[in-house]
């Protein structure tokens, strides 16, 4: 069924409310003290803004309606006043809730450094602004530091994927498959808004999406839930611009926190499906070089596994990879360009969604029929812009 989605104006209102509703919780909790807001950013779903405090820089999150905004902006939990007014009776704020949970519980459960909430008060969420730049900027700053870079950030996680504290296992999400997959699975591509809606890319986008769309379905279809089950706790929905390196530590600090069953593999394939839109938006010789750290990363995996493993790990690995490249582009297409303030890879994916889908139209007819490996080598090609 087709989803009706908000206007720009719409969207810009929601905004405006967001960021009343943020200045109003910061003037309620520190009443004595003149604060500073800087500009409102989307990331991961919810609308957040910097907020200077005396001394302190904080970082206020809000979701309106509690959930995705991808979500609310395509209408499916009402219009604009429908939202409002559920905001303004204290709708629970579920997503919000559960990433301070997280939060609170990496805290005090595991050494991963995270930003521990300060408060969540009137549905908006206070952390510390982490500074420092993402994994994202270092490896546009130096791709060659890429194989380096995932290597410490999986150490980091390592704890968390194959040894996770009772507490965290309890939070992390039961359901059968990776959130990204069952998203992937079933959200359909009939609610999209594209820049230039009339012209020959656009139409092939579409027919590709649609193909993609059916494509997903059958691959998630393989899949074995007790896998899953069976394996640690993923951080979730891992992206190099939610991994943060305050003074160049090689000790990150990860944001936005959706604990998961399924451990490595999940971070492992999210992660590798951010860096699939980072790698496409690069130019040469910067794209080659990205690959070239991809592939060796891969292959330090290939070495502490037998072949067997590998190829059942891969496989996993691939799927949930073009269930993240799917899920990020069709979000990016569902929000509006005006009224919306966007981070730059959405804006580019508005723009230009073809370079990446291109790929992913390589990776998932490739897994449909080889194996893995094959898949995989075709993929790279492909990402390095050498198709053949």
């Amino acid at each position: 069924m087709s989803v009706k989605g908000w206007s720009g104006g719409d969207v810009a209102r929601l905004v405006e409310q967001a960021e009343e509703q943020i200045a109003a919780v910061t003037a309620h909790l520190w009443p004595d003290t003149d604060a500073v807001f800087g500009p409102t950013v989307t990331t991961g779903g919810a609308l957040v803004r910097q907020v200077r405090v005396g001394d302190d820089t904080l970082c206020a999150k809000v979701r309106p309606a509690g959930v995705a905004l991808s979500a609310v902006v395509r209408g499916e939990h009402g219009d604009l006043t429908t939202v409002l007014a559920h905001d303004t009776a204290g709708k629970r704020a579920e997503l919000t809730i559960r990433e301070a949970d997280h939060l609170r519980a990496l805290a005090a459960y595991s050494s991963l450094p995270v930003a521990t909430p300060i408060s969540l008060t009137g549905s908006v969420l206070f952390t510390p602004w982490v500074t420092g730049p993402s994994l994202a900027a270092r490896l546009q700053e130096n791709p060659t530091y890429l194989t380096f870079l995932l290597r410490e950030l999986m150490d980091n996680l390592y704890e968390l994927h194959y040894n996770p504290p009772d507490p965290l296992r309890q939070l992390a999400a039961r359901s059968a498959l990776p959130r990204v997959l069952t998203k992937a699975s079933w959200r359909r591509p009939d609610h999209l808004r594209f820049v230039y809606p009339h012209d020959a890319e656009t139409r092939e986008a579409k027919a590709l999406l649609a193909s993609l769309s059916a494509r997903l379905r059958r691959l998630a279809s393989r899949l074995d839930p007790l896998l899953f089950a069976r394996s640690g706790v993923a951080f979730g929905n891992l992206s190099p611009a939610h991994v943060l390196h305050p003074d160049l530590s090689p000790r990150a600090t990860v944001l936005a926190p959706a604990l998961e069953r399924g451990g490595k593999l999940v971070d492992c394939g999210s992660l590798l499906g951010h860096l699939h839109l980072l790698i496409v938006a690069s130019p040469q010789p910067a794209r080659g070089e990205l690959v070239d750290g991809v592939e060796r990363w891969l292959d330090g995996q290939l070495g502490s596994t037998t072949q067997e493993q590998w190829r059942g790990w891969l496989a996993v690995i691939l799927i949930i990879w073009a269930a993240t490249v799917y899920e990020q582009v069709v979000t990016a297409l569902t929000l509006p360009a005006d009224g919306l303030p966007l981070g730059s890879v959405t804006a580019s994916l508005q723009a230009r969604p073809m370079p990446a889908l291109a790929v992913l139209d390589v990776l998932t007819r490739q897994l449909r029929r080889c194996d893995a490996d094959a898949a995989l080598i075709a993929t790279l090609a492909a990402l390095a812009g050498n198709p053949d």
